[in-house]
């Protein structure tokens, strides 16, 4: 029978929380057999015949049966397997006994893996729109190992919650209710059938809707050409959710939002998490008990969560110290956190050095708002009156980045002949005054334009393939009556994009060089099932103190060339390196490499070590490291209150900053979105950063590496304020971002960014 839950009835409440069942199997070894694996077809052919009676997957060179009951007649190998040394096969096991529990008590199956259960019966909305959307709370349950404990592993079940989203009608109904559906995308029911999922999830995605003939979608970017509208169903993303919504509900729109967001909240808030653990572990009697995995085996949850204790090692939890900085090369000036007062006394890192110490630039703005426009501009050079208070960028941006003087090109748009192309003549005009960088007043609304039709972009585009920087400013900044915390952050990101220093890390001498690389990739084009896919690579080089260096961005490629350009812009970026530091031979080189995606993991692994091995004249050592918030691990804090947030409290239950929980030798959880890095009350609860070091890596100090992650979000030149993302993460991905927009503007070049705008930290 399953327990209390720890630390919500428990009477430890020094302790967090992991989202982590400890599970025990009821034996040691446990029999199977094993077939040779020929195909994907011979193992879908097995487990649709052996259904009922055998779990079937896939194991190396090999197919494992293992039937369910004592004497089912079974072919192949027979063979023992080790629920230690064979960890993967024995969670599979238990994940399928959990699937099998659920399905015998008749919960709603929504996913196999992780096994996913939905409160359908549940809509948790309750008002206007509820006959035409639905959010279910659905949970989610997947096997892991905490870590190596001293050569065992610790089995759990990660438990998590979310909400399943749901368009009722399918497209011939939305069609009848005057829909548009043209580009969107629609999903229809698979064509593998399986016998644990319900029929209304068990869709994958068709294709985008080119146009409606009759009763039939033709379809674009599909997995067949034409689709009958009551066969298929808009794919239920949250912007779909939008578009069906303001399409059908009109006015009513706005309180129907007002409404989703805390259906969203009431299951993904951590308190909320917690709450559902503990009614989960009280009520599912599916959960309770052994629980048959096949014959001779069966697993049984603890029914506690696992605790995590303050301490240094696998399994606990500490805090992480803080930065210091430095405001000069050589360290000469050293300050702790936060920075920028220490700015206003000492000047940037680079007070003495920066070459711009007049910088011309330009302003783009709508020209109804000169005054307005003017006197945010004269504010940001000469500062921001204090009022009595303690108000940020006083002293205005030249006297506190150590300037001489800062001059202003007013370029007024006239909007009434076209937006875009009236921003795009602008940046034409503003490129030819020989600016060193440009401001761009946009509105809200501007914003949520992308491509051609974005002033934005356009004006970007054209001032960019010039080699000038550029930086929005939102027209509702300008107008707020306090502006001095904008102003603040503004001229910092403007001041790096003039190509300016404000500080770096304050790091040790080392006996080694190093470098980190991070490493991002954009897809080009938005087609997602087409075979044609091409990427470009994107890599920011940063030095052991955190100084952005430089940029790269490979040239376009399929995907089945990709490693190889990816590997020739590393390539030509150390060469770069070694001829700016003067690398001499045999110099010893540490390169981290950081990358937050999953899709294309091995490509960039394969890529790094082949670029090692080309590096005979150094002795070279690395580490490539996953750097992602995209995984199933939820940290709890049960004594964590959260913090005011209007007339409520944002954070209840999440814990600090700072923490670190390592999970083995080779991954450990850091925590960079506490209580108050929550943007509002009803942002659910964030996950903590999962490190991931490489199997293949040469260098695997964990709790180094795990701690340059964290300093390296107190790097990022957009806000004073530390980032939850390291800027080796953040800014390939800022990259990423702008040069998909940026490539959807006719002659963008985006080899400028390899070029003129290498060093520039233009994405800022």
């Amino acid at each position: 029978m399953c327990k209390e839950l720890a630390g919500i009835d428990g009477e430890d409440k020094d302790v967090m929380l992991l989202n982590h069942l400890p599970i025990s199997f009821s034996q040691p070894k446990f029999s199977g057999f094993r077939l040779s694996y020929q195909s994907s077809e011979q193992l879908k052919s097995l487990r649709k015949r052996l259904a009922n009676t055998h779990f079937v997957m896939r194991v190396g060179d090999h197919v494992a049966l293992f039937p369910y009951e004592h004497g089912t007649q079974t072919e192949g190998e027979a063979i023992t397997f080790d629920t230690t040394d064979d960890h993967s096969v024995a969670n599979a096991l238990a994940r399928q006994a959990l699937l099998r529990s659920f399905f015998n008590h008749n919960r709603r199956i929504s996913g196999v893996r992780p096994v996913k259960i939905v409160r359908d019966a549940a809509n948790l909305l309750n008002g206007k729109g509820a006959d035409t959307f639905a959010v279910f709370p659905e949970y989610a349950f997947d096997v892991r190992p905490l870590a190596p404990q001293e050569g065992g592993f610790l089995n759990g079940v990660l438990v998590n919650f979310g909400a399943r989203l749901l368009i009722k009608p399918n497209v011939a109904e939305l069609a009848e209710r005057g829909l548009n559906l043209e580009g969107m995308y629609v999903v229809a029911d698979n064509d593998v059938d399986d016998p644990y999922i319900l029929p209304m999830f068990n869709r994958r995605l068709a294709g985008r809707i080119d146009r409606i003939e009759g009763n039939f979608a033709v379809l674009a970017d599909a997995r067949q050409e034409r689709l009958a509208l009551d066969q298929a169903h808009v794919e239920p993303s949250r912007a779909n959710f939008e578009r069906v919504g303001r399409a059908i509900l009109g006015a009513g729109y706005e309180s129907f939002q007002r409404q989703l967001m805390p259906c969203l909240y009431s299951v993904s808030a951590a308190d909320k998490q917690l709450e559902r653990l503990s009614q989960m572990l009280a009520s599912f009697k599916d959960l309770q008990g052994d629980l048959p995995c096949c014959a001779g085996l069966t697993v049984a949850l603890d029914g506690h969560l696992t605790e995590i204790a303050m301490g240094i090692g696998v399994g606990l939890s500490r805090k992480l110290g803080t930065p210091q900085c430095s405001l000069r090369p050589g360290g000469s000036i050293t300050v702790p956190w936060p920075v920028d007062p220490k700015i206003n006394a000492n000047g940037p890192f680079d007070a003495d050095g920066f070459e711009r110490k007049h910088p011309r630039i330009a302003v783009i703005f709508p020209a109804e708002h000169k005054g307005h426009v003017e006197r945010f501009a004269a504010q940001l050079r000469d500062g921001v009156p204090s009022n009595g208070g303690n108000t940020p960028l006083q002293q205005g941006m030249v006297r506190k980045y150590r300037l001489q003087g800062m001059d202003f090109e007013f370029v007024g748009v006239d909007v009434r002949g076209g937006k875009a192309q009236a921003y795009r003549q602008a940046g034409l005009e503003a490129s030819q005054r020989k600016v060193d960088a440009a401001l761009l007043v946009i509105t809200d609304e501007d914003r949520l334009l992308v491509g051609v039709h974005s002033p934005y972009y356009t004006a970007k585009a054209v001032l960019m393939s010039q080699g000038v920087p550029v930086q929005a400013v939102r027209l509702a900044t300008i107008l707020q009556n306090n502006v001095g915390y904008s102003l603040n952050n503004l001229a910092l990101a403007l001041y790096a994009k003039l190509g300016g220093i404000p500080w770096t890390l304050s790091v040790q001498q080392r006996l080694v060089h190093e470098i980190v690389v991070g490493i991002g990739s954009a897809r080009i084009g938005f087609d997602r099932l087409s075979d044609r896919e091409r990427l470009v690579g994107i890599t920011t080089v940063f030095s052991g103190d955190g100084n952005y260096l430089l940029g790269n961005a490979t040239a376009e490629a399929p995907s089945n060339q990709y490693q190889t350009a990816l590997l020739d812009s590393l390539r030509s970026t150390l060469a770069e390196l070694q001829r700016r530091f003067g690398w001499r031979k045999g110099d010893k080189l540490r390169i981290i490499f950081h990358q937050s995606f999953k899709r294309y993991k091995e490509t960039e692994a394969e890529a790094v070590a082949r670029l090692v091995e080309e590096l005979t004249d150094f002795d070279v050592e690395y580490a490539f490291v996953q750097v992602s918030g995209d995984h199933d691990w939820k940290l709890f804090d049960k004594t964590a209150e959260g913090v005011s947030y209007r007339q409520s409290r944002k954070g209840v239950a999440v814990p600090e900053r700072g923490q670190i929980v390592p999970l083995g030798p080779r991954a450990a959880l850091v925590t960079l979105t506490g209580p108050q890095q929550l943007k509002t009350d009803l942002q659910g609860c964030p996950s903590p950063m999962l490190v991931s070091i490489h199997p293949n890596s040469t260098f695997n100090s964990l709790d180094y590496i795990a701690k340059q992650v964290f300093d390296l979000t107190f790097m990022s030149w957009r806000s004073f304020m530390p980032s939850t993302q390291p800027v080796s993460i953040a800014y390939p991905n800022l990259v990423v971002d702008l040069l998909g927009n940026l490539r959807q503007i006719p002659n963008f070049n985006p080899d400028i960014l390899i070029t003129k705008l290498r060093e520039s930290r233009w994405f800022l």
